[in-house]
């Protein structure tokens, strides 16, 4: 891939996800990460550190791998995280990546995940093509 359709691919990835934050307001900031933690693009609010959102939703999608494998049967397709002032989504974008979304706590998880998890999908299709 050449230097400037890697910046293009980036700015699409970019712009998706201000296009994300933007429909769903609850989202305090969303991040597209590689299964490693590498960040690709995030949108997200002033004071939150995309990279370590990136690398923090990568390792939680990787430490629930063991747990679904030996009890859900296969891959994890997301988990969350539910804590007293936030809650953190991450949903596989395809083989190689997540999507990482932070709500506030008062957010219910489901009011955002049919969203989010088509939002995945176009991701990992963008990824993929």
């Amino acid at each position: 891939m050449r230097v400037a359709d890697a910046a293009q691919e980036g700015a699409d990835l970019d712009a998706r996800l201000t296009r994300l934050r933007a429909a769903l307001p609850d989202l305090q900031g969303v991040a597209l990460t590689t299964r490693s933690g590498l960040l690709l693009a995030a949108d997200v609010a002033e004071g939150t550190d995309a990279h370590a959102l990136a690398a923090l939703g990568a390792d939680l999608l990787a430490s629930s791998e063991s747990v679904a494998r030996g009890l859900a049967g296969g891959e994890p397709r997301e988990a969350t995280v539910r804590g007293a002032g936030a809650h953190v989504i991450v949903l596989a974008a395809g083989e190689g990546a997540a999507l990482v979304a932070i709500t506030d706590a008062l957010t219910p998880a489901g009011s955002v995940l049919p969203d989010l998890r088509e939002a995945a999908r176009e991701l990992a299709e963008a990824l993929a093509g």
